[in-house]
């Protein structure tokens, strides 16, 4: 969809009511934010460095397995990466969730995402829920100090923030995708800022100041960059070297954005050495889900989004002089689930309860060995988690999918369907998939929480919206579910209304235009009172002249809904006040009349409290 200018505008001038600079080689605001941070937490927390090591885990987004040096990759250059991995030890069988919302819950919670109520990477399925101790908690009550710069993709309401759940800074995005990897928008501690040169510069300096900044407090310093995720863009000078080797332009671009990230690891790392920090500082560095590339992808099947090894098999490297052994590269099974058990075990403290993750302590200091786990468990849908399709399950040498049975210690391209040689085996295992996602979502909807609504003003996404009481998530058009027993959500369809899925966050809902279709998002109304309301929508001048009612409760808002250049082109408009009572409501969007086609391509609503 065309990004309207007028939108574009709109959301910069928002933007700059506290627009702050952020120069490439310091960012100010971060530092400052940083330092008063770390005056204001109580001196009984702060622990000398040297009694803890500061970690620092860095996460790319769509890297592959295959898509570093060291992996066996011969035409990408990534000498830091090969480096690091050099200098300590080599997971090279290292899971994590076949997408990126999933693996990003794993970490933080050391437990399968579903049962954090996580099932998507939109839809408001990307919302990790409340009641869960996350890894920054955890960190901060051994006296760390906690920074995130980076995709956050775990929730962008209020409480579901990075900076309400345990990071003392936060300079990110929270959505699952960035249009602008130049100039980009972020926002630090929940607050807009705009940021001068490439993304993962910006992000790369901000961690670096941290990490600077932070004083003898031992620091936990997560920087999950967003590259090489599409869009891929990034400077012609990293292109250019991958065209000239015969690469087309995809391929290139993405192999670019790879080698620019590995020299801002090499700056991050740098200022590890610059520090003196080395010797007492743990590295990790892993991507988010299997890789989205093609120019090869070695012996692996699938990529992003598969439950097949392409899929899940991510390069992971851990790094801490003298502690883990330099050299080694082991094929011990290993999760994203692991990292908070792994932490816990090297401070000595208990981790969170019910975890699925294990430590890998022992595996990493001996630099070899059988790792933790007997079985990991994997599954990706769209829209739900399936009995037919998108799973898997992984021991030590079986990898039972749904399509077959395969000796992974032999075949790690899972080209020979054994299932027919050993049926016991695969019929086993095909039972423990079953039992366990039976059990991982045995307390959980597939259906977004009601949206946090107080003083601040607060984004309502199209994607949110329940179509004739059923969630977007069922409703879309042409959504084909499953066979057989299907607890996990109401299948029926809206009639005439559509859900549309396109572009970077810029999904719609569109197809209205009979006076009474209706949509309805959930909110949760903290602080009762009139609300500024805003649309973000499009009109063909040819569909002009309709109008659209708001209701909550007995309150009623009518909107005349006017032509935009185009139903695909967006533009941010006033629409009115709404008084909104304290507790659950039900924002209902109706049709109270459509002359044309349809009434409009509904794109946002944003609600601000008038003071």
């Amino acid at each position: 969809m065309v990004r309207s200018p007028l939108l574009a505008n709109s959301i910069r001038r928002r933007a700059c009511k506290r627009k702050l600079r952020l120069a490439r080689a310091a960012i100010i605001a971060g530092a400052m934010l940083a330092r008063i941070v770390a005056l204001t937490l109580s001196a009984a927390c702060a622990l000398a460095a040297a009694e803890k090591p500061n970690i620092i885990l860095m996460m790319s987004d769509d890297q592959g397995w295959w898509d570093v040096g060291v992996n066996g990759n011969r035409d990408i250059r990534t000498p830091v990466l090969d480096q690091l991995a050099g200098e300590g030890v080599n997971l090279t069988r290292f899971y994590a969730a076949p997408v990126c919302a999933p693996t990003r819950a794993g970490i933080m919670t050391g437990r399968y995402a579903l049962r954090g109520g996580l099932y998507n990477t939109r839809f408001g399925g990307d919302t990790l829920r409340l009641g869960q101790t996350l890894l920054p908690e955890v960190l901060q009550k051994q006296g760390y100090r906690t920074g995130l710069f980076g995709k956050w993709h775990l929730g962008g309401h209020g409480p579901y923030r990075p900076e309400n759940r345990g990071f003392d800074v936060a300079l990110s995005f929270t959505h699952g995708h960035h249009e602008r990897y130049f100039y980009p928008e972020l926002e630090l501690n929940g607050e807009p800022v705009e940021s001068r040169g490439y993304i993962t510069d910006v992000l790369t300096d901000a961690a670096i100041e941290f990490l600077r900044d932070s004083g003898d407090r031992p620091f936990f310093l997560y920087v999950p960059y967003n590259v090489p995720h599409s869009p891929h863009y990034v400077d012609d000078t990293f292109i250019e070297p991958y065209l000239a080797q015969g690469m087309d332009l995809r391929e290139a671009r993405i192999y670019g954005m790879i080698t620019h990230l590995d020299g801002s690891v090499g700056r991050l790392l740098r200022a590890v050495d610059d520090a003196g920090l080395r010797d007492n500082t743990l590295v990790i560095f892993l991507s988010d889900n299997g890789g989205v590339s093609k120019h090869t992808r070695l012996w692996l099947r699938g990529g992003k989004a598969s439950p097949f090894e392409g899929g899940l098999r991510v390069p992971a490297f851990f790094r801490w002089p003298g502690k883990i052994p330099a050299g080694k590269s082991t094929d011990a099974m290993a999760s994203h689930l692991d990292l908070l058990a792994t932490f816990c075990d090297i401070l000595g403290v208990d981790p969170p309860a019910d975890q699925d993750g294990k430590s890998l302590w022992p595996l990493l200091q001996a630099g070899h060995g059988d790792g933790p786990h007997e079985r990991l468990f994997h599954t990706w849908d769209r829209h739900r988690p399936r009995l037919d399709k998108g799973w898997s399950v992984t021991d030590r040498r079986w990898k039972r999918t749904y399509e077959g049975l395969y000796d992974i210690e032999a075949d790690a391209g899972e080209k020979h369907d054994l299932s027919k040689e050993h049926p016991a085996i695969a019929q086993e295992m095909a039972d423990a998939y079953r039992d366990w996602l039976a059990e991982v979502t045995k307390d959980i909807t597939l259906e977004p929480f009601p949206i946090p609504v107080s003083d601040a003003e607060v984004e309502i996404q199209a994607s949110w919206a329940r179509l004739n009481g059923t969630h977007t998530n069922w409703a879309s058009p042409g959504l084909r579910m499953s066979a057989g027993p299907d607890p996990l959500g109401d299948q029926r369809k809206a009639d005439g209304i559509n859900y549309t899925f396109a572009g970077y966050d810029w999904d719609t809902i569109d197809g209205w235009n009979k006076p009474g279709q209706s949509v309805f998002w959930r909110l949760d109304v903290q602080q009762a009172g009139r609300y500024r309301v805003r649309l973000a929508y499009g009109c063909s001048p040819a569909d002009a002249g309709g109008a659209l009612a708001l209701r909550a409760g007995e309150e009623r808002l009518e909107i005349p809904v006017e032509a935009t250049p185009g139903p695909n082109v967006f533009v941010r408009r006033e629409a009115g006040e709404i008084l909104l009572p304290r507790g659950p409501v039900e924002l209902t969007a109706e049709v109270v009349r459509a002359p044309g086609k349809q009434l409009m391509t509904l794109n946002r609503i944003w609600l601000e409290k008038v003071n």
